[in-house]
């Protein structure tokens, strides 16, 4: 399973342009999507699905290093009246890397 992930996690990587600073995401971005991947010794069921008993969801899969727009609120954006957007890329399900900082 470790030669798996390392693979998968280099490949993220390696597709995305990022940097190595960002190997643990990667990592952990890896070993989320091998465990709702369905496997054949397990009636094509998910590691998730076989652990919790529930069906995995998929809904909260992202695209590793994509480009995002955070909208930030009004008590996160130091004290402008308005919200306003920042250009991020998107590297866990709710971590972001602000490009402009």
């Amino acid at each position: 399973m470790n030669k798996t992930l390392l693979e998968k996690a280099r490949c993220i990587l390696l597709q995305t342009k990022m940097s190595k600073v960002f190997w643990v995401e990667a990592v952990h971005t890896a070993s989320h999507i091998v465990n709702r991947s369905p496997a054949s010794a397990i009636d094509f069921k998910t590691l998730n699905e076989v652990w919790s008993g529930e069906p995995s969801n998929y809904s909260s899969l992202r695209i590793f290093g994509c480009p995002a727009i955070m909208l930030m609120k009004e008590s996160l954006n130091q004290g402008l009246k308005r919200p306003y957007c920042r250009v991020c890329r998107w590297s866990k399900w709710v971590q972001t890397l602000c490009l402009s900082t």
